[in-house]
């Protein structure tokens, strides 16, 4: 090999090494950047030089690329547990919440007030003439009812909160696919490979950041660029975005939204990510309020079929019902009549009793919802009461009002087998018909005389106070068997277990992600001192091409000087 020969090789050597340097300089600037990929120079031997025949000596090194130190299949396993831990992490912060809205075991939430609410009519029964514990029953019930207000209230507005987060969540989606989508156009513009590498750290930190809001899969092309799919449906495909946006709804009577692309409007499989759960907690927040809502309905129902057939210390003189019917010449079960609570084929029985003198007549009124022509309307019903001696009757925006046409003589019910006095809400306790809206009925609470303990008519009968008592341990149709307390205690248990399930699966997932973040960093990341080690070894390679340079040029001087 000649002295020139052994000089080309040096400089190949010094070349190099400047280069690794540089690349090792751009590693230890790059250790905060986040995304970034740690790059290693990857170096070979240059084709060897012929002298003899069969004879070959080295000529040097060459840099044949810089390449990006990453995994694509544990960045994809990275990005998946991501989402799941995500997910697991949003579940468990918002059931946590849902959690903490129904204050279960504080002596304050809605199981406590329904135990004091029938105990308050257990002690009405043992002396129903006792004008405190009337007010008692009252101010229990109320109490109750403001409870059943207060979950309410604070389940929608935790839903509304969500749907909130929901909607900048899924922008802030819509805007890193379409940065993805445009890394992808720059990237394939660049020629791919060590020319694009900054362009791909950052298109994979996107992909990170999305995939901690929606479950993402990446799949590479050979040009450097990526399509991400979300479920089995693209999302991005190399230039193009599908985007991201919501589609509002309801879902009785309150507002939903889901997860669909800008283009095209298809539904977007999101399970993972904080989108994915924040989408289920707010299932189970919607499915909470139907329970709450189910519950109070129930309740209400329930106590003022009772309540409907008895009777308090005196009649009225007039009583009007709190629920509305919105066409009054059709059947009372006819769904376009509006009534929230069911009527049924049965009777009543109204009583008309004389102040004065006590004498008492009563009337049976039939009521028939058999689907016929002759079924019981709003406008027929009036009638038929209408028709009683000592009776008026009117209807005023669908609600029916009842009069005694003496003012000595005064009015009562009882017997009801119908349901169409707690239906029209005649005589009721409650008002209302969900949780928000639920009441007492305020003609009680400014007559609590009328409050019903008796069945039979005697002040001192106490069958309807304890019938309304019992209703805390009877076993209800409308709640799926279950008692009233039962339904709401299978519904707090069922939240309570819901969220520590979240809470172990969000420590499991974050758990999968930290180790698998461990690996990628350990591959990807930029370690200090590995790069001071390498930086140590290219200077000594550097020192050793330029000492022999030095040695080449005395040795070239020497051979000069001989001539």
């Amino acid at each position: 090999m000649s002295l020139i020969g052994a000089l080309n090789a040096a400089s190949t050597g010094l070349a190099v090494s400047q280069a690794q340097i540089q690349t090792i300089s751009n590693n230890i600037a790059n250790i905060n950047t986040p995304g970034y990929a740690r790059q290693e120079g990857i170096q070979s031997e240059l084709p060897l030089h012929e002298i003899l025949p069969n004879v070959r000596v080295g000529t040097g090194v060459q840099l044949t690329g810089v390449k990006r130190q990453i995994d694509q299949a544990l960045q994809a396993r990275l990005n998946s547990a991501t989402s799941d831990s995500t997910s697991a992490e949003a579940s468990q912060g918002w059931l946590g919440q849902l959690q903490g809205v129904f204050n279960a075991l504080s002596g304050q939430d809605i199981s406590s007030k329904l135990d004091k609410f029938f105990n308050a009519w257990s002690n009405l029964a043992n002396t129903p003439q006792d004008a405190g514990l009337r007010q008692v029953v009252l101010q229990d019930g109320d109490t109750l009812a403001k409870q059943f207000q207060n979950v309410s209230g604070q389940l929608i507005e935790l839903q509304g909160t969500g749907l909130n987060e929901f909607e900048a969540l899924a922008s802030q989606a819509d805007a890193l696919t379409q940065q993805i989508a445009d890394f992808n156009v720059q990237i394939a513009q660049s020629g791919g490979g060590n020319s694009a590498a900054g362009l791909q750290d950052q298109r994979d930190q996107a992909i990170s950041e999305l995939s901690k809001l929606i479950n993402v899969q990446t799949v590479p092309q050979a040009d450097g660029t990526v399509n991400v799919y979300a479920g089995s449906d693209p999302l991005v495909l190399t230039g193009q975005s599908r985007g991201v946006a919501i589609k509002e709804g309801t879902d009785n009577g309150l507002l939903t939204a889901s997860l669909v692309f800008k283009k095209g409007g298809g539904t977007i499989a999101a399970t993972g990510g904080t989108l994915g759960g924040l989408a289920s907690v707010q299932s189970q927040i919607g499915d909470s309020l139907t329970r709450v809502n189910d519950l109070a309905k129930s309740l209400i129902h329930e106590v003022n079929k009772i309540h409907g057939s008895g009777q308090g210390l005196g009649g009225f003189q007039t009583v009007t019902a709190t629920n509305s019917v919105l066409k009054p010449a059709v059947a009372l079960n006819d769904p376009s009549a509006g009534l929230k609570f069911a009527a049924n084929t049965g009777s009543f029985v109204v009583h008309v009793k004389q102040k004065s003198t006590g004498l008492e007549t009563s009337t049976l009124v039939q009521v028939n919802l058999n689907g016929n022509v002759s079924d019981t309307t709003l406008n027929s019903l009036a009638a038929s009461i209408g028709g009683i001696s000592g009776v008026t009757t009117s209807t005023v925006n669908g609600k029916l009002k009842i009069s005694s046409s003496n003012p000595d003589a005064e009015i009562s019910f009882s017997q009801d087998s119908s349901g169409v006095m707690a239906a029209l809400g005649i005589n009721n306790y409650f008002t209302g018909d969900r949780a928000d809206n639920i009441g007492v009925n305020q003609a009680l609470v400014k007559q609590p005389s009328l409050l019903a303990a008796a069945q039979n008519g005697e002040p001192a009968d106490n069958h309807t106070a304890l019938a309304i008592a019992a209703l805390a341990n009877k076993q209800l149709l409308g709640l799926n068997g279950q008692t009233i307390n039962q339904s709401y205690q299978n519904l707090v248990n069922g939240v309570g277990n819901n969220a520590n399930a979240a809470k172990n699966n969000a420590e499991a997932a974050k758990s999968i992600a930290d180790t698998l973040s461990a690996q990628q960093q350990a591959l990807s990341g930029v370690s200090l001192d590995e790069e001071t080690i390498n930086l140590m070894k290219q200077q000594r390679a550097y020192q050793g091409a330029a000492k022999l340079i030095s040695t080449v040029d005395n040795l070239m001087q020497t051979l000069m000087a001989a001539f």
